[in-house]
């Protein structure tokens, strides 16, 4: 043991001696370079504390454009939001899939098809959304959905008109898995014990998804204790033997015929299957707890969203007298959705609020990118460029009072607003929680669906209240990986409305 522990040092010690030696110094044309005080971490810990604090305080000190050596690698962030397209559009230089490829290989355990004969199971398996997932295609899918939505909302709640406590993330958590899950993988055909199957994936799901960032960061599985064995679970809850036994979505069925026609092992459709289960809920769950939480904190925001429901329910003929226990149950399309402003609105302003991604491109070679000024700056092979929207969202030059949850900040004249500005000019890009460009999530739709059904739900047929008025703090371990939860639950109370029964 001893004569492992003495390796095991003398190995850090060689690597934090080589790594000295070979710091990195900024060549003419590179931007403002930080190495941070950490041997390879760089200004790793400083970053994930607090990163927009972070960000800020870089861009007043180097401006709109400079390198940080993050995590043992050296990423040159680009935050003048009128450039962020100049400066990633060069997609011969500036590579996104590679390293989309290596994060999901070590995620979820895909194999790396791009670049290889096999890339077109990737190609055509991403060519499915706007398919399947988007437009007219989403309609269907809306309907499943929001039956899923309602079995999992009444199976979560006491079915009574008394007020009950609970936990506002938990109780979202719960019903956006159990309907999201069974919306894309269908239900068991023989139904053995598939809700308490589905809550324990749940359970398992969440405890995966928290040490998220320690796995893409390539931290050694044994120390990271049952995560390992969770990676196997949930890959076996996606595997092409427990999909036999289930009623699969479209969307599901065709992807698994390309694996197929692709050869992929069973362990390879897993995989990819995982990686879709992942990709469902890991940002939408989030995005509707906040989204919920802040209407519920704010009554002239749940009244605006209210009354559009209220008015679609008139105007479809649909009353809560309907509703009744094995009754008809409410319907609404997806173009009815699109239809409700204030609600959209509300989403995306909890979107901007929550969302936290970088939008990360790797250069191929040595490059020159411009910007949208016309002054250049040089990066080199290997090197990354980041854009980090959530600087935009918060900036107060963009959205007055950034801070603040405004559900009509996306409002004009009852249509959506779409002008926003920097330095006096129109923005082209002023709400990227979703990526941009080749990197946009290609589920997007299907997400925003999902969370305005949610809440469309819950005000038909809930009465809620905040019981915890305090806003509770972010997580910001996931930092950079889309849109963070919150870091503790808070309580709420609830009852089914008069006529739900």
């Amino acid at each position: 043991m001893l004569t492992v522990l003495l390796c095991v040092c003398f190995a850090v010690v060689l690597v934090i001696v080589l790594l000295q030696a070979t710091t990195r110094r900024r060549r003419p044309g590179e931007p403002p370079l930080e190495r941070g005080p950490l041997p390879y971490l760089g200004v790793a810990l400083e970053f994930s504390q607090n990163p927009l604090g972070f960000i800020t305080s870089r861009w007043k000190k180097y401006g709109d454009v400079f390198t940080v050596r993050l995590a043992g690698d050296y990423t040159t962030f680009v935050l003048d939001p009128h450039s962020f397209t100049h400066a990633i559009r060069n997609s011969k230089v500036l590579d996104f899939r590679l390293f989309s490829s290596k994060i999901a290989h070590r995620a979820f355990g895909m194999p790396i098809v791009y670049g290889t004969p096999r890339d077109w199971v990737r190609v055509d398996s991403v060519a499915l959304y706007p398919q399947e997932l988007q437009g007219q295609g989403l309609d269907k899918v809306t309907e499943v959905m929001m039956g899923n939505l309602l079995s999992a909302m009444f199976s979560a709640t006491d079915v009574q008109q008394e007020w009950n406590r609970g936990e506002l993330w938990a109780f979202v958590y719960r019903i956006m898995f159990s309907a999201s899950f069974r919306t894309l993988f269908g239900r068991h055909k023989e139904n053995k014990d598939e809700t308490a199957r589905l809550v324990h994936s749940m359970e398992e799901f969440q405890k995966y998804d928290k040490r998220f960032p320690e796995i893409i960061s390539n931290v050694p599985w044994w120390l990271m204790g049952q995560t390992r064995k969770r990676y196997e679970y949930l890959k076996s809850m996606v595997s092409p033997a427990e999909l036999s036994q289930r009623g699969l979505s479209d969307f599901m069925q065709m992807r698994q015929e390309i694996y197929t026609d692709g050869e992929l092992s069973a362990d390879e459709k897993a995989a990819f299957n995982f990686a879709t289960m992942w990709a469902s809920l890991s940002n939408t769950v989030p995005a509707a707890f906040w989204t919920l939480y802040h209407l519920l904190k704010d009554p002239v925001a749940m009244d605006a969203v209210r009354a559009e429901v209220d008015q679609l329910l008139k105007e479809t003929g649909q009353t809560l007298e309907n509703v009744k226990e094995g009754g008809e149950m409410i319907h609404v399309t997806r173009q009815q959705l699109n239809d409700m402003k204030s609600l959209g609105s509300a989403i995306n302003e909890a979107l901007r609020m929550c969302s936290a991604s970088i939008i990360i491109r790797v250069a191929t070679e040595d490059a020159e990118l411009a910007l949208e000024s016309g002054s250049t700056f040089r990066i080199r092979k290997g090197d990354r460029v980041g854009l980090y929207p959530g600087f935009l969202h918060m900036d107060p030059e963009v959205y007055d009072d950034p801070e603040t949850f405004k559900y009509d900040r996306f409002l004009e004249d009852g249509q959506e607003k779409t002008a926003f500005y920097k330095n006096g000019r129109k923005l082209r890009h002023y709400l990227l929680p979703f990526g941009h460009g080749v990197s946009m999530c290609p589920g997007r739709f299907f997400a925003l669906n999902e969370i305005k059904q949610l809440v469309t739900i819950v005000v038909c047929y809930f009465d809620m209240e905040l019981i915890d008025m305090e806003t509770p703090p972010m997580d910001q371990s996931r930092a950079g990986l889309g849109t963070l939860a919150p870091l503790n639950d808070c309580l709420f109370r609830y009852r089914f409305k008069q006529g739900c029964l």
